[in-house]
């Protein structure tokens, strides 16, 4: 990321900042090698830093940590009383701290191929037949050749469409509603996070007009599916 583009930040508030880091540790936390954010917090009190590991809301306390020859060093911060926040090791996540205008460029790694999305689909289809116990045919629509980052949002699609569904199914007369009236899911990008059922067949738009800030998260995905059944 250039200077120019970094100009392009808005300015947020220090709670927005803590959400946002417990958001970030969130998704690396799955991650087998996960690189947590580095911060450095001044308090009336004085100066600490270290890698954000978590945030309790209700505590309002932040822990931070760090290892000195395999030597654990905990820090826990009382949120209230920060005076400020800088943040490093966030190159991935930067995206996340605009308002959606800078553009969101995923590792190339993790990018995947139309074939591994396509096995990343059957996956869920036998997960989703596991929790269900029944056969629903999911499927990714696109008009032309995806391009990269589109690629990347439809594996994070899929990922969510599982998660979702797998949560659905453990309500069970959500489960039975779902089983009796859906035999297919079919998603796809959009501009507007959108559910829409239609001959027995699900219909789900995902938002990526702010990258992925703007797609639903699994409660919204899975209240909005509530609803059409």
């Amino acid at each position: 990321m250039d200077f120019k583009t970094l100009l392009q930040l808005p300015v947020l508030d220090i709670n927005q900042v803590i959400s946002l880091l417990q958001e970030i540790a969130d998704k690396e936390r799955s991650k087998e090698k996960p690189s947590m954010p580095k911060v450095s917090i001044s308090t009336q009190a004085g100066h600490v830093s270290g890698y954000f590991v978590n945030y309790n809301s209700e505590k309002r306390t932040i822990l931070l940590c760090d290892l000195y020859d395999r030597n654990a060093e905990l820090q826990y911060i009382q949120s209230h009383a920060i005076a400020s926040i800088s943040l490093t090791n966030i190159n991935n996540y930067t995206y996340l701290f605009s308002d959606g205008k800078i553009a969101f460029m995923p590792p190339a790694n993790e990018i995947p191929t139309i074939l591994q999305l396509k096995k990343d689909l059957k996956n869920v289809e036998v997960e989703v037949k596991a929790a269900l116990n029944i056969e629903i045919a999911i499927s990714f629509n696109y008009d032309d050749t995806p391009s990269d980052i589109e690629k990347y949002y439809a594996a994070k699609g899929i990922a969510l469409l599982k998660e979702t569904i797998t949560s659905l199914s453990e309500d069970k007369l959500v489960k039975t509603t779902f089983t009796e009236m859906i035999t297919t899911v079919d998603f796809k990008l959009g501009t507007e996070n959108k559910v829409v059922l239609k001959n027995k067949g699900l219909l789900i738009t995902l938002d990526i007009s702010k990258n992925l800030k703007s797609v639903a998260s699994k409660t919204e995905l899975q209240n909005k599916i509530e609803q059409c059944l």
